[in-house]
């Protein structure tokens, strides 16, 4: 039996390597997912949410909704002076990961653009910009400088994009040690189905498969099920009377 050549063995080991190399996005991959109940509520019911497959120890928030794109949103840096950090809030959030993205202007002498990463940490390529972020959960972004703002005008231009109504509830959500959470929240006055989507600050994010029905207040259940029978009698008696008007 032949013995395997160097070439073999160098061959095998570096396909190994390889594997090994590609193995390691999917054993860190996360999965996020949530799932609310119950599936039907009135306005400012609670419904009670839960999460999994987010990043350990983290804040969440939650968004009631479908998307809605904000560009150039405006938020003016008071009196910067010194290295920063200099931040601003966007006016809606929690904010979906990979949208963010932002223009800095310094008294229109630089002007530099800022994209997500989708991770909280955003690209540049500023050569004054120092650690430029986005907080995914509190709306928070901005950056520091290697190069002190003191007596500049400083604007910052906001685009992003976030849910119709954020509906964290005021004393925050955290996941526990494997990245799982339970929170309440409040459904707005809104009627219809809608869906809930989940983010935390590292970028993990889900959106619901189950839509929530958000049904007048008071419409319990029971009732619904009564109004059904009422309109499937109503409308049985009136097909009846149509037949008969057609047979005479």
């Amino acid at each position: 039996m032949r013995k395997p050549s160097n070439k073999t063995k160098i061959i095998a080991i570096a396909s190994l390597t390889l594997l090994i190399v590609l193995a390691i996005p999917i054993i860190n991959a996360q999965t996020a997912a949530i799932t609310f109940d119950p599936t039907s509520a009135a306005q400012y019911d609670s419904v009670t949410v839960e999460g999994t497959g987010f990043a350990a120890t983290t804040a969440v928030g939650i968004g009631f909704g479908a998307e809605v794109t904000v560009t150039d949103e405006v938020h003016d840096i008071p009196e910067p002076s010194g290295y920063g950090p200099f931040t601003a809030i966007v006016n809606h959030y929690p904010i979906k990961p990979g949208s963010f993205s932002f223009h800095c202007d310094v008294s229109d002498v630089t002007s530099d653009y800022y994209d997500d990463y989708g991770n909280g940490t955003l690209n540049t390529t500023s050569i004054y910009a120092v650690d430029p972020f986005v907080n995914y959960v509190t709306g928070e972004f901005g950056r520091s400088t290697n190069s002190p703002w003191d007596g500049y005008t400083v604007v910052f231009y906001a685009n992003y994009t976030y849910y119709e109504y954020g509906v964290t509830p005021a004393a925050g959500v955290t996941t526990d040690p494997s990245g799982s959470f339970t929170a309440s929240v409040t459904v707005p006055n809104v009627l219809g189905d809608y869906t809930l989507t989940a983010v935390d600050d590292q970028g993990n994010f889900a959106t619901s498969t189950q839509t929530l029905e958000v049904i007048p207040e008071g419409l319990t259940f029971g009732v619904m099920m009564l109004l059904s029978s009422v309109a499937v009698v109503v409308g049985s008696h009136y097909l009846w009377n149509r037949s008969r008007k057609r047979e005479k």
